[in-house]
């Protein structure tokens, strides 16, 4: 056998050239793939603000952005199913972004439906938060002009929805967040309680533990493909008795105790193909009659079934027409109530609001209001515990200033004279929320005695 010297190998000038150019070649796919994946990576919500720069609106740009990013990093929690409807019109065009957790590999669904004559372009962007000291990974978003966006959670943990609206949209549009079951439910029974033993329980004195969710039925109860796929493994074993695996959405899935099996091995079936039937066989002999049932991912192992196929709440698509809320600033009825992190009274009180404070309503979630308060707070509100504001004449003792917040380190907006009489519709502390001339709103900082009783 001939082998070639070790110095031709290394200094031949042909051999040299070829190393130089496969070089140049990778510098070159890497920077192409770096490109690309740069443009890949640019969301649609990235493209809407590049959009603006190039139509030289900067600051409507840094604006739509700076609070985009701050919305990302105060989410209001929320459990799913949610709904809300919301009203688009000029200077109330913020964004808002929910959070909630889920285990993985359960769904995330976002549906907007515009109203008619609705004219918006609204961005969703889903995040994973790992943890609280790492920034918001982006894992989906989807394109203005659709309505729907649907993703897997690839991990346990928390979640988060931002929903931004174009500078210019106007008009009404419903948000629903919902997780919808993955997978169909793997016996044919209306059983509430047919779910009796869970994921994750000791078995055999704790040597190992329960990979998978027993469902209990009747003995010849079908027993269903709860996803598409092919019929991997059928088999009778002395732990799952007669059993069916079959693969499929890159997941195998163990159908275990059965009594009789209606498939072979290569077989395809759909979702609701019957697979066998409900038994005791294996080593679940001494119990009553159900289905083992377990995913499994490659690499991963075992999942908990229950979330991705268990019976779930439907969301509550009613909601009154924000429209008929006028003004958008309401007011507190009682002397105190409470404002909520979510629309449920099972929610955290996160503050306590008091009797004519102004509050701004955001959307509408049932029967809850989700408002902001003039510090910026947001929450949810019970309806009835709000009214439209009683206007009062205020007339102020000296010159002031009018501020965009009820804060003296807001943007100020205005300034108005001593012995001036504003229309005042609320108050927030020692700021009354005032109608400039002009018809403008802001919150002008008064005496308090100037600030007349709201009754």
């Amino acid at each position: 056998m001939h082998f070639w010297p070790t110095e031709l190998i290394l200094y031949h000038p042909v051999l040299i050239s070829m190393k130089y150019v496969l070089i140049m070649v990778i510098v070159l796919l890497c920077a192409a793939a770096l490109y690309f994946k740069d443009q890949v990576l640019l969301s649609p919500h990235d493209s809407y603000y590049s959009a603006l720069l190039r139509e030289n609106l900067k600051a409507t740009a840094e604006r739509w952005r700076m609070e985009a990013e701050e919305s990302l990093a105060a989410p209001l929690p929320i459990s799913l199913p949610y709904s809300e409807r919301r009203l688009l019109e000029a200077d109330y065009l913020q964004p808002i972004t929910f959070s909630f957790d889920l285990k993985v590999d359960e769904l995330i669904q976002v549906d907007i439906f515009p109203s008619i004559n609705t004219r918006a372009e609204v961005f969703v962007d889903v995040f994973y938060v790992k943890d609280a000291a790492t920034e918001p990974k982006r894992i989906g978003s989807m394109a203005a002009k659709e309505q729907q966006l649907k993703i897997a959670a690839e991990h346990t943990g928390q979640y988060r929805v931002r929903i931004q609206p174009s500078h210019t949209a106007q008009g009404l549009m419903d948000i629903a967040i919902t997780s919808p079951l993955r997978y169909g439910f793997p016996v044919d029974t209306e059983r509430e309680n047919a779910v009796q033993s869970f994921f994750g329980g000791d078995r055999d004195g704790g040597a190992r533990r329960h990979e998978g969710i027993d469902i209990f039925a009747p003995r010849g109860t079908p027993v269903i493909a709860a996803e598409a796929g092919h019929v991997s493994r059928v088999g009778d074993t002395p732990r799952g008795g007669k059993n069916v695996w079959v693969r499929g959405d890159n997941r195998s899935f163990y159908y275990a105790h059965l009594d009789s099996i209606a498939v072979s091995p290569g077989d395809r079936v759909r979702r609701g193909d019957v697979l066998g039937t409900v038994g005791n066989t294996g080593n679940a002999v001494t119990t009553d009659p159900h289905l083992h049932f377990g995913i499994y991912k490659f690499v991963r192992g075992a999942v908990d079934p229950l979330p991705l196929v268990g019976r779930k709440k439907s969301v509550n698509t009613y909601a009154p027409p924000l429209v008929q809320l006028a003004p958008r600033w309401l007011s507190i009825k009682p002397e105190k109530a409470n404002l909520r992190s979510g629309p449920s009274l099972r929610t955290t009180v996160v503050a306590s609001l008091m009797r004519a404070e102004l509050v701004q309503v955001d959307s509408v979630a049932g029967d809850w209001l989700r408002i902001t308060t003039g510090k910026g707070k947001k929450g949810f509100i019970a309806r009835y515990l709000t009214e439209t504001p009683s206007e009062s004449i205020l007339t102020s003792a000296e010159n002031y200033v009018a501020f965009s917040l009820p804060d003296d380190t807001a943007p100020v907006v205005g300034h108005f004279s001593a012995g001036e009489k504003l229309p005042t519709l609320g108050q927030f502390g020692s700021f009354a929320w005032v109608k400039m001339p002009g018809g403008v709103y802001a919150w002008a900082k008064v005496a308090k005695q100037e600030i007349p009783a709201l009754d």
